[in-house]
């Protein structure tokens, strides 16, 4: 039996304006640089085999490989990055005209119809794109629970 682990504390990322010139503000106040944190990376796979000796010179070696073996969902810092991408009302993505874009509110449904404040910064890590999808098509990073089973055969 033999196993890999891998562990990765939360990479961090900022929120920027629309603009991609600055980063944004939070309730009146400006978020530093790399305040977000993505989640942290945590990959444990194993392989299990048990050799069999048949003679002098054939060895059979059945085994099964586990990859994500806790079947952990780990999108990394694959998180909206730019307040265009955030579901926040459209009046707070744009810059005022001291340039600052402050965002107060998120949208609770698609048409943005109705939000709710913002009381954590939490709220703001949103996951994007095919990376950050939880499991979905096309997706690379979080790879869900997988298994395979083979032979070798030394002769």
């Amino acid at each position: 039996m033999s196993g890999l682990s891998q562990l990765e504390s939360a990479r961090p990322f900022t929120i920027t304006d629309a603009d991609n010139i600055d980063r944004i503000w939070v309730n009146g106040a400006y978020t530093s640089l790399d305040q977000f944190r993505g989640s942290p990376y945590l990959q444990t796979d194993l392989r299990v085999t048990r050799p069999f000796k048949i003679g002098e010179r054939l060895q059979i070696d059945p085994f099964v490989e586990f990859f994500n073996l806790f079947n952990r969902n780990n999108p990394g810092a694959n998180y909206a990055a730019n307040v265009a991408q955030l579901p926040i009302p459209a009046s707070e993505m744009q810059a005022d005209q001291n340039g600052i874009t402050n965002v107060t509110d998120l949208c609770t449904s698609a048409d943005c119809s109705q939000t709710k404040p913002i009381t954590s910064l939490k709220q703001l890590e949103i996951p994007e794109g095919g990376l950050g999808d939880f499991f979905g098509p096309g997706t690379t990073v979080g790879i869900p629970f997988a298994a395979q089973v083979g032979v070798r055969v030394t002769f």
